[in-house]
C-alpha cells in the first residue's frame, strides 16, 4: 500500500473517517510489501482491517471496496482483472 495513493486521492479523503485514513496511512508506511500482485493487495488489506479491528473500528463494505479501488491503480491491467474476480468471488461466497 502506497502512502501516496492514501494522501492523492480525494475519495478516500472525503468518504473514510480521519482515524481510519490514520491507521492506512502508518500502515502503508510500515508496510514493506508490493501491492502490484492481487496476493499482497488481499494481504495488505487484512493487515489494515486487523490494525483498524484492534482499535475498535472496522472498515464498512464501501471503505473496502474504495480503498481496493485506490490498490488497484498501481496494478497492470491484467492483475486487476484478478482483484475484479477475486473481487466477486468474495460477494458470491457472503450471499
Amino acid at each position: 500500500m502506497n502512502p501516496q495513493d492514501i494522501l492523492n486521492n480525494p475519495q478516500l479523503q472525503k468518504n473514510i473517517s480521519p482515524d481510519k485514513l490514520k491507521l492506512l496511512m502508518e500502515l502503508a508506511s510500515s508496510n514493506s510489501a508490493n501491492t502490484s500482485s492481487p496476493q499482497a493487495m488481499a494481504e495488505s488489506l487484512k493487515n489494515a482491517s486487523e490494525s483498524v479491528k484492534n482499535q475498535g473500528m472496522d472498515f464498512s463494505s464501501s471503505e473496502r471496496d474504495l480503498i481496493i479501488e485506490v490498490l488497484k491503480q498501481s496494478m497492470p491491467p491484467q492483475e486487476q482483472k484478478k482483484v475484479d474476480l477475486l473481487m466477486q468471488m468474495m460477494k458470491t461466497m457472503r450471499k
